[in-house]
């Protein structure tokens, strides 16, 4: 691992308007929260259960995230080949309170459409499509085009394929009513929570960017609410401090949807701030908690279904059964339908194939299962995301690099030129885990086919 010192303390100045807020919010604590400001942020990250190892055994558990774990310095990811292969996410801390939420509202033993509406970079989409069971169903949107390129390759890395990345506005959604069972709204806000770890976005606060944001998540919250369905629990989160734009919205929400809150119970130790009289609202202060700013709270729409499940009137058509193309590249290849899109082919998980239908009729698609690669003379030449994901078959060539090797595949750098692999492509893995492909020409030539987009640019030296 690399590691490098933590963060500075640097001093950071409030706006008067949001320090006088702040003041009368805490009272005799502002003081105390002032100091934790000026502290280093704690550094953690969240570990993927599908590909596990050992690598932060001695971390320290964050209490409320299984997988979740803080690092007493700061490694420096991009020149940690398994941070590239999807073993583990970079994640604030009280963000991933959101698994013990989620943990308490529903039933995971059981199979959910869920919806996280602004899931771009993906730090909560990958926590959520690890905590729900492997035919449910993700959908994880994000409207802006780079952050969702963004979204799209940690999602890749995470190396799941029940889920589709859409690119839509929120009030798009109302065209699939009742349609999730669970929808996280992690609301556009001021981010007043984050300027520990950002002090260069206090330049961009002010008193008219909370009003707007609390405008902008009520809408949001107005277009989504559709499409959850009867039964069915939203999960509301923000990284800010604002009360307008967290339980202000809430009792708007209360009032204006007939969704109830639901009250949780959590330990005191964990430092975390209960509001309201039913204890359905939770806020994350740096002072009390080793995290940084947040707020959540969930609410359950009534039942109002007469028999619970959801029925199918016909057997389903599935486009194509697995080839003996298929069969060599994936561990479970029945579990999949398969859909040629010209010299592309895409493996959907037979589970939520008809959902995938259901959603390309109301929603822009831009990634969907699992994207195995173009097809020439019946021969596949597979994609990066395949060398990612989990169910990649245990039976495809590989190759085994050490860090410095590995390092140096991410970059580009080829040094494996003349070595005797074997032709064909080969899986570049790192302490078991994929990579990317080598394409060893019969000449011996050699293709790194780790795509230049994802290549690291800078490598680091050993500290």
């Amino acid at each position: 691992m690399f590691l490098v010192s933590a963060m500075t303390n640097h001093w950071i100045e409030l706006p008067t308007e949001l320090e006088n807020r702040l003041q009368k919010q805490l009272g005799s604590k502002f003081e105390i929260f002032l100091a934790a400001l000026q502290e280093s942020p704690p550094i953690s990250i969240r570990l993927n259960p599908g590909k596990p190892t050992n690598q932060f055994a001695d971390a320290a558990p964050i209490a409320w995230a299984e997988q979740g774990k803080y690092l007493k310095s700061r490694p420096r990811f991009t020149s940690d080949p398994l941070f590239h292969a999807g073993t583990y996410y970079v994640q604030e801390a009280s963000s991933m309170f959101l698994e013990y939420v989620v943990k308490e509202v529903i039933e995971l033993k059981q199979n959910y459409r869920v919806l996280d509406l602004s899931a771009a970079p993906g730090g909560k989409s990958t926590h959520l499509q690890s905590l729900i069971l492997r035919d449910s169903l993700l959908v994880a949107n994000e409207i802006i085009a780079s952050r969702n390129k963004i979204l799209r390759q940690n999602l890749t890395r995470w190396g799941g394929d029940n889920h589709i990345v859409t690119q839509s506005d929120p009030k798009y959604f109302k065209k699939l009513p009742k349609f999730f069972d669970l929808i996280l709204v992690d609301a556009p806000c001021s981010g007043e929570g984050l300027f520990r770890k950002d002090p260069g976005a206090i330049q961009e606060w002010s008193e008219n960017k909370v009003s707007l944001c609390s405008r902008r998540q009520k809408r949001i919250l107005a277009d989504v609410i559709p499409s959850l369905a009867d039964g069915g629990v939203l999960i509301y989160s923000t990284c800010t401090y604002s009360e307008a734009e967290n339980e202000s919205n809430m009792e708007w929400l209360e009032e204006n949807s007939g969704l109830i809150p639901i009250p949780l119970d959590i330990p005191e130790t964990w430092g975390i701030v209960s509001n309201g009289s039913n204890n359905a609202s939770f806020r994350f202060y740096p002072h009390l908690t080793r995290g940084e700013g947040f707020f959540i709270a969930a609410f359950k729409k009534p039942d109002l279904k007469s028999s619970p499940g959801k029925s199918r009137r016909k057997p389903i058509r599935y486009p194509e059964s697995a080839s003996l193309e298929d069969q060599k590249w994936l561990q479970s290849p029945d579990r999949y339908t398969y859909l040629m899109r010209g010299e592309h082919r895409h493996a959907i998980p037979k589970s939520i194939y008809e959902d995938y239908l259901t959603i390309s009729r109301a929603l822009r698609i831009t990634s969907s299962g699992l994207y195995m690669g173009k097809v020439y003379d019946g021969l596949l030449k597979p994609s990066p995301e395949l060398a990612l994901n989990q169910s990649l078959s245990q039976e495809i060539q590989r190759i085994d690099l050490s860090t410095d090797e590995a390092l140096d595949y991410l970059s580009h750098i080829n040094r494996v030129q003349g070595v005797n692999y074997p032709s064909g492509y080969n899986l570049i893995v790192h302490e078991g885990y994929g990579l990317g492909w080598l394409h060893i020409l019969k000449t011996g030539q050699v293709r790194n086919k780790y795509p230049a987009a994802w290549r690291i640019l800078q490598r680091h030296p050993k500290t």
